[in-house]
């Protein structure tokens, strides 16, 4: 069967991603803002406030769900993937598992037969990850 493997989402990971969204999400807002003002012949002094105000409530909702991803924890025994975090544990046998896919922003997503998709967040090596999550499927006879 193989040693037990683990995953928990890392905060560094999140502030690094959160850095970075907040950055190119201010960058946007003020453009669109920038764009606005020059069109309808406005002053230019409410963009970056506003922009800011906007991009931090952006980030206050991402704080707020790291509050909740980050009692996740992954790993695979004994032929299940078992997910625990503060409202329980969820065991999904291997068999159930049909793809393993790496998103943008550190995220691996399974694909159950059913068609769910069960998200793994703020992982630090989200491609190794999913390669061991991959190696640990039962194999088509």
């Amino acid at each position: 069967m193989g040693p037990v493997l683990s995953w928990a989402p890392k905060r560094d990971v999140f502030l690094r991603r959160s850095l970075m969204l907040g950055m190119a999400t201010f960058a946007i807002l003020a453009g669109v803002g920038l764009i606005a003002s020059s069109l309808l012949e406005l002053p230019l002094a409410w963009v970056l406030p506003v922009g800011a105000l906007l991009t931090l409530g952006f980030l206050v909702d991402d704080i707020l769900r790291w509050r909740t991803y980050k009692f996740d924890r992954w790993q695979i025994s004994d032929g299940h993937l078992l997910h625990e975090d503060r409202d329980g544990s969820v065991s999904i046998p291997l068999g159930d598992i049909r793809k393993v896919m790496t998103r943008i922003g550190n995220r691996v997503v399974v694909e159950l037969a059913s068609g769910q998709r069960i998200t793994l967040r703020y992982l630090p090596f989200p491609t190794e990850t999913a390669e061991q999550i991959r190696d640990r499927l039962p194999r088509p006879v």
